[in-house]
């Protein structure tokens, strides 16, 4: 079957296939739609394939809980594979390859970005589970995601030492991806942040929940001597409640002239109160880009220019534009600017690494 013919075939069936995918199975089918493998049977029911529910569930951007992030090792081993050939031979049969499997790598870096977004996103807003379910799927999220750490930080280190200066043409499809696949590495710790500041609130809800539900059923069993005495007990935290009186005082709310007196003295007290609105902060990280904007690049370019360096990543990790860096920030900058300047034509790579473990570049 052709592509075009599968285009075909949903296109006829369009009705049939929301059904089933609303549905999960459904009964009596073409066997058409067995044969293109769109429909598995199971018994007597036919159900969507899974691959088919995948990529409408991708396209919707609609992430379901039970999602297994799982690792890039297979892509990882079949790279290291794929480079010692190509070292042997030289043969581009190893080179496509391995433009192949950086491709895939880097798909799976965007999907499972905005796959984690959308997860976190259904967490926050979710209002059909119960909390402790909810609870539940978002440690076990935070669980999946803790284990991309360190399989992200080896695919980047990979791509970044031992893929460079293999061939121009992997190298240029490296440059184009370097900077979106740090970023996706560095969103990792503000979703484990995100996602820690979600479960704390949500055990607090539980909390007030529960203290809700013991109220409610002192009300509902009309059990009056628990109930006050938790009323009184609780006063500190309880809207309208009153202390417990020591010396048998009666105490008495006010009417509602009074209430409305209070509020005309409060509202002429308020209207002279200057009242900044808050500012939203979002959980959106700025882009590389606009940090590179703090720095001036020009000069770094300028001086690269008359310098002639050996080694650019060396040369502006000890530029004066980045004097007010220090420590791991100073690398992390440093790098940044190097891969936007590997885009330049003057850039020139050599078959070596420098100190901090990066290809080493000559501007010519």
């Amino acid at each position: 079957m052709k592509h075009l013919d599968l285009i075909k075939l949903v296109s006829k069936n369009a009705e049939l296939i929301d059904r089933a995918y609303r549905q999960e199975s459904i009964q009596n089918i073409d066997e058409e739609l067995v044969d293109s493998t769109l429909f598995i049977k199971i018994n007597d029911r036919y159900k969507l394939n899974k691959n088919y529910l995948n990529f409408v569930d991708s396209v919707l951007q609609r992430v379901d809980y039970s999602i297994i992030f799982g690792d890039y090792e297979k892509e990882y081993k079949e790279l290291i594979k794929l480079k010692k050939r190509y070292l042997a031979t030289q043969n581009d049969f190893y080179k496509i390859g391995i433009e192949r499997l950086v491709e895939n790598l880097y798909e799976k870096f965007y999907n499972r970005d905005r796959e984690i977004q959308i997860l976190l996103l259904r967490l926050e807003n979710d209002t059909s589970l119960e909390i402790d379910i909810l609870l539940q799927n978002a440690t076990d999220t935070l669980e999946k995601i803790y284990e991309l750490i360190d399989a992200n930080e080896k695919v980047g280190h990979f791509f970044r030492k031992d893929l460079r200066g293999l061939d121009a043409g992997i190298d240029r499809l490296l440059q184009s991806i370097g900077q979106n696949i740090l970023k996706y590495i560095q969103n990792i710790d503000e979703y484990i942040d995100q996602i820690n500041r979600f479960i704390v609130q949500t055990q607090k809800r539980r909390l007030q929940n529960r203290q809700i539900m013991q109220v409610a059923n002192m009300i509902l069993q009309e059990d009056t001597n628990s109930f006050d005495e938790y009323l009184q007990l609780s006063c500190k935290k309880l809207y309208f409640t009153q202390t417990r009186s020591q010396k048998n005082r009666v105490y008495i709310y006010p009417d509602d002239n009074d209430i409305l007196k209070l509020k005309k003295e409060l509202k002429e007290i308020l209207e002279n109160i200057d009242v900044k609105p808050m500012k939203k902060e979002g959980a959106i990280k700025r882009q590389t880009q606009e940090k590179l904007d703090i720095v001036n690049i020009e000069n770094i370019i300028k001086d690269l220019e008359n310098t002639k360096s050996d080694d650019v990543f060396v040369f502006i990790k000890e530029h004066r534009e980045l004097s007010r860096f220090k420590d791991r920030e100073l690398i992390d900058e440093a790098f940044r600017i190097y891969l936007y300047l590997t885009t330049k034509s003057e850039i020139s790579f050599k078959k070596k690494f420098n100190d901090y473990d990066i290809k080493v570049a000559q501007w010519v």
